[in-house]
């Protein structure tokens, strides 16, 4: 979606979501969506990201830019039954699945991902979820982003989201939520129960207004695993991951009015072991231990904002308050270089981003001649 950036800008979601995004992605095709997914891996190596997680249309495409730029990455077909795009249907989705179980690519997780429930039926939920328990794969889906989301699924159900994912057997230690804002005590208790997994995206929730600041410290007394995501680049509108945790810890100690609320370490874990842990990959990656895989990235602290560091001590605080993704000078995964002093080793930048403006193009012609 990074070929979104900036594209629909300053609205709510609904209306970004329905008047905006989905409209232009009915004109998406392969080739956008093998550069956009280009134009993304480029982005996250620049800014210090190893690995992951994405559900988007034309799967096959952005698994292969993955493979080439050298990022390792959980991906997956997002299924809509409510959207004017038909590549986001039930069939596409298992065809994605079969294609990404057959890569046998060790960087390249395949999951299956309905959406979300305002999107999805029941039955396409519990389809996924068999599948996914079947064959041992992540589950990827949207939870309580918004209040309204919440009020309108109560008057229709007369329980609340998690209360009816819970009841009709949809959660469980495989399924990551996103965004999981708007839940009640009860909810982050069935969360916890079951062992669900949440991926918090803090810079879209502020940009789209969705509320108040997801429950972390109420998660981390239930033993909700949380990692850190930046969401796409239509809706953050960066993937930068340093960015992302700055904002994240400011955001809570902002919202409880607590300079203590979300300490550095912390912030810090979500973007990286929690991360793994959601991915459940966290017994190969999402720490520097003696037998996990290389996934490293080195920062230079020549940098002016980087300058000075008062010792080990600080060094934690320096990578959360000081650091942006323009520090990283090498990015490592899987022990392979994609990027030393800055350049780039997987990727021909001229040529991605010619094709990128070229694809961005068409895809705005497209639409405008509907």
């Amino acid at each position: 979606m990074v070929i979104f950036r900036g594209y629909a800008d300053d609205m709510p979601l609904q209306e970004w979501l329905s008047n905006k995004i989905w409209k232009l992605e009915s004109y998406m095709t392969a080739d956008t969506c093998y550069w956009g997914g280009m134009l993304g891996c480029m982005e996250m190596i620049a800014s210090g990201t190893t690995a992951f997680n994405d559900m988007y249309f034309y799967v096959e495409d952005i698994a292969r830019a993955v493979i080439e730029s050298g990022l390792r990455a959980v991906l997956s077909s997002a299924i809509l039954e409510v959207s004017p795009n038909p590549i986001a249907q039930k069939p596409n989705a298992a065809k994605t699945l079969e294609f990404l179980k057959g890569l046998h690519n060790p960087l390249v997780t395949p999951a299956i991902a309905p959406h979300a429930h305002y999107t999805c039926s029941d039955e396409t939920l519990l389809w996924a979820k068999e599948v996914a328990d079947e064959d041992h794969l992540p589950v990827h889906t949207h939870i309580a982003e918004t209040k309204i989301e919440q009020t309108d699924f109560e008057k229709k159900r007369g329980m609340k989201v998690v209360e009816h994912l819970d009841k009709i057997g949809f959660l469980g230690s495989n399924v990551i939520g996103a965004h999981c804002v708007w839940l009640s005590n009860n909810e982050i208790k069935i969360l916890g129960r079951t062992g669900t997994k949440v991926a918090h995206c803090p810079v879209s929730n502020m940009k789209l207004a969705v509320g108040a600041a997801a429950p972390l410290p109420e998660m981390s007394e239930n033993k909700v695993c949380v990692g850190l995501g930046t969401d796409g680049a239509a809706s953050n509108n960066t993937l930068d991951m340093f960015e992302t945790m700055k904002f994240c810890a400011l955001l809570h100690k902002h919202s409880r009015w607590d300079p203590t609320a979300l300490p550095a370490q912390l912030t810090l874990d979500l973007a990286t072991i929690e991360g793994a842990r959601v991915l459940g990959l966290d017994g190969q990656i999402g720490s520097i231990e003696k037998g996990k895989r290389a996934d490293l990235i080195m920062l230079d602290t020549r940098a002016p904002n980087l300058v000075p560091i008062h010792g080990r001590e600080t060094v934690i605080s320096d990578l959360m308050y000081s650091a942006n993704g323009a520090n990283v000078d090498t990015a490592i995964v899987n022990g392979r270089v994609l990027m030393q002093r800055r350049q780039f080793k997987t990727i021909d930048p001229v040529a991605l981003l010619d094709n990128v403006k070229r694809v961005t193009e068409e895809l705005l012609a497209r639409s405008a001649n509907s």
